[in-house]
Order: structure tokens, then C-alpha cells, then sequence
């Protein structure tokens, strides 16, 4: 997607809402639209500069918003056609100036202020598109983009196996949706197509406690990818961590290193809608403990830990001793060719630029272009052409010996 700032976004989504109906209904918005607007939005707002100076820029928003407003309310009067708010950008515009403005009516007197970055709705429900009402904003690893997120699945015998990798399935989502919801989706229509597999190897985003208990006995599936470790960047380098405590489950409470014992357990879920237990130590136990600054650095209360319910705790456990092992990494090293797929699937089919908009457009993309992909794989397994060798850098191959 273009990126533009706020400004130029409801700018865009007032001029595409004009455009629109003046198309649909010219002679209506001829009747009593104002003369300047033919000017002020007959062109792209990213044609032109928009004022520097910070007030001047103040009053383009305003006036961009006291004019949507004024458009909307003409629309929505009883003389428009009555299916003026059919139109898909009348309906966007309603949608984003109700997201990105406040109006206060006092006295016949309008005032509309931009909304807080506290009042805007989620990101799953922002429009961040004039022209894709599907598009999302998201953030991963310091990354943010406008658009969607697309998962492959695909298949990765050993090279004795002497077949070729592909692609056996693709779910697209908005930006937002979380890699974990999309994996029981994944297996059911894997499972619909008689491809389910018996293990399957995800990145660490995919990987819950729910999902490395619940795969294997209800279908069947050995997930494998790393669980991360529990880490508090609270806590200095050589102070206590998860493991250092000890978890009675059945009394409820918790055994610090030094022997004191939890005050409150409470059950509930995290930031992510998991069911989680928070277990904290009272502050009046934790304040005169010597070995206070080795496990906390709050000065108000005492040490917290969050951890997942017995069953779940147990398996992540484990797996987090099992992933340490070489028996373990040369498993999942198996996984590393989804780079090379994901590689393959940007830089010959354009992955990362959809050209459609809107999810079930881009989803159909994303089915094409895995097509290709596999289309590509077989010419190369038929023909016999060998898989290109990873680069060495010039540095990385110069010998030395010599």
C-alpha cells in the first residue's frame, strides 16, 4: 500500500469519495457541492506538497474534516438518492472519519479534533487503506506494513527421498491475525485434502503450549519448533529466573530461592486470551529479602511470575530441554528451506506487492503464486537442474592457508 500519513489518508478518502459519486451521481453533486472543491480534490492529495508550517497544515485538517463532514450529511439527507450510502467509498469515508475524528456540536458551533492515539479502535478493525478497507497495519520484529500476511505450508523430505519441495497449502490473513490462530486452519484443511502430515516443523510464532499438547492426541500431528525461553529483562544476568522458583500446584503458591512462599495465585488469561497464572509474593516478604536485587527491580512490590497451567507448563518445559539437544536442531534444521520458498515466491512472483486489493483477491494471489513456485519446482526436478548452492561471500571463501 502507499504509505501516507494521517493527514494525507483522510484527504485521499474524501477525494476518492467525491470521485466516486461523481461518477454515480454527477448531477446530484454538482447541485449543491461547494464551488472550490473541484479544485481543493480534483487531484491525488499526494500530487502536490502540503503545507510545511505546522498551523497552515493544522487548518488543511480541519477543513479536510469540517468538508467530510459536511459531504456525509448531505448524503445522508433525506434529498440524496437513497442509495447513496451504498457506495463503497461513502461507506469508507463514514468508517474513517468515525475512527480518526472526534465532532462536538456547541451552540451551532463545530469543533473536531483528531482522536488519541488511546481512542482509535484496534488495529484489527482500523482501516489503514482509501482504495483496500480489508488492508491492516501490523508490527513484527521493529517491521510495520499495510496489507495482509501469508502462510505456506509445504513439504520437506530428506534429498534421499529424491523429490521435490512444495507447496501444499496457503492461508493469507489481514496483518493483524496472529501466526498461532491460523495453524488449526491450517491442519484442518490439510486434513480435508489427505495431506495432513505427521509432524510438522513451525516457527517459534506459531508455537503455544496448547497447540504442542492438544496437536499430537487430537490429530495426530508432532509439532516441532522451538519454544522461547524464559527470560525477564528485569532481572539482572546471574538473578533468579522461572526455574529458580519451586511451583506447588496443588497448595497453590510458589517457593522463592530463599524460602518464602507466594501470597496470591490468580487464574486468568494473558495479553494474548491464554490461560496463564499470576503468582506474586507480597511486598512486605520481598522487602527486607538480601537477595531482593537478584530477582527484582520493582521497589513497590514483590517478585510477580506468570506461568501457564500445570499440563502446559510441563510440556513447554520440556520441549525447552529437548531443544537444546543436536538430536533436536538437526530435526528443525530441516525447516530452513521455507526461507528459500518464501525467497523464491517474493523475488519471482512478487509476493510482498499484491496486485489486487482486497483479502479474498489477494488470497486467490497467493494461491497462484505457490502454484508457480511448485510449477517452477517440477521444470527443475524434471530437467534435472540442481538447486542453486548458498552464497559465500568473496571474504568468507578466501583462503587462507595459503
Amino acid at each position: 500500500m502507499r504509505n501516507l500519513n494521517r493527514l494525507e489518508f483522510v484527504g485521499e478518502t474524501l477525494r476518492a469519495a467525491l470521485e466516486a459519486v461523481a461518477v454515480a451521481a454527477p448531477e446530484w453533486l454538482a447541485s449543491w457541492m461547494p464551488g472550490g472543491w473541484q479544485e481543493q480534490y480534483g487531484a491525488r492529495v499526494d500530487s502536490y506538497r502540503l503545507p510545511s508550517d505546522e498551523s497552515e497544515r493544522t487548518q488543511v485538517t480541519w477543513r479536510i474534516a469540517a468538508d467530510g463532514y459536511q459531504f456525509l450529511e448531505a448524503a445522508l439527507a433525506a434529498g440524496a438518492p437513497a442509495w447513496l450510502p451504498q457506495v463503497p467509498a461513502v461507506g469508507i469515508l463514514r468508517t474513517v472519519w468515525l475512527q480518526q475524528f472526534q465532532r462536538t456540536i456547541t451552540d451551532g458551533v463545530q469543533e473536531v479534533a483528531w482522536r488519541g492515539k488511546d481512542e482509535l479502535p484496534p488495529s484489527s478493525a482500523r482501516i489503514t487503506s482509501t482504495y483496500d478497507p480489508d488492508s491492516r497495519n501490523a508490527v513484527k520484529r521493529g517491521s510495520a506494513w499495510d496489507g495482509y500476511k501469508v502462510h505456506f505450508t509445504e513439504t520437506c523430505d530428506a534429498k534421499e527421498a529424491g523429490r521435490p519441495h512444495l507447496i501444499t497449502h496457503v492461508v493469507t490473513t489481514d496483518a493483524t491475525v496472529g501466526d498461532p490462530v491460523v495453524v488449526d486452519e491450517i491442519h484442518d484443511q490439510l486434513d480435508a485434502k489427505g495431506l495432513l502430515p505427521g509432524e510438522h516443523l513451525m516457527d517459534a510464532g506459531y508455537i503455544s503450549a496448547e497447540l504442542l499438547l492438544t496437536a499430537p492426541s487430537q490429530r495426530g500431528v508432532r509439532v516441532i519448533g522451538p519454544v522461547r525461553p524464559m527470560t525477564r529483562r528485569t532481572v539482572q544476568a546471574t538473578g533468579y529466573d522461572k526455574a529458580s522458583f519451586s511451583i506447588g500446584w496443588d497448595a497453590r503458591r510458589a517457593i522463592c530461592p530463599a524460602g518464602a512462599h507466594s501470597r496470591y495465585w490468580t487464574e486468568g488469561l494473558d495479553n494474548n486470551q491464554r490461560s496463564a497464572i499470576r503468582i506474586r509474593f507480597a511486598t512486605e516478604t520481598c522487602a527486607p529479602c538480601p537477595s531482593r536485587r537478584q530477582c527484582t527491580n520493582s521497589t513497590r512490590y514483590g517478585r510477580q511470575l506468570t506461568v501457564r497451567p500445570q499440563d502446559q507448563d510441563a510440556v513447554l518445559e520440556r520441549v525447552r530441554a529437548e531443544q537444546t539437544t543436536e538430536e533436536w536442531k538437526a530435526v528443525y534444521a530441516i525447516r530452513s528451506g521455507i526461507e528459500g520458498t518464501i525467497h523464491q515466491a517474493v523475488t519471482a512472483a512478487g509476493t510482498r506487492r499484491s496486485r489486487f486489493t482486497g483479502l479474498h483477491k489477494t488470497a486467490l494471489a497467493h494461491v497462484l503464486t505457490a502454484t508457480a513456485v511448485n510449477l517452477l519446482r517440477l521444470d527443475a526436478w524434471w530437467t534435472g537442474q540442481p538447486l542453486a548452492p548458498t552464497r559465500t561471500s568473496h571474504l568468507a571463501a578466501l583462503d587462507l592457508a595459503a
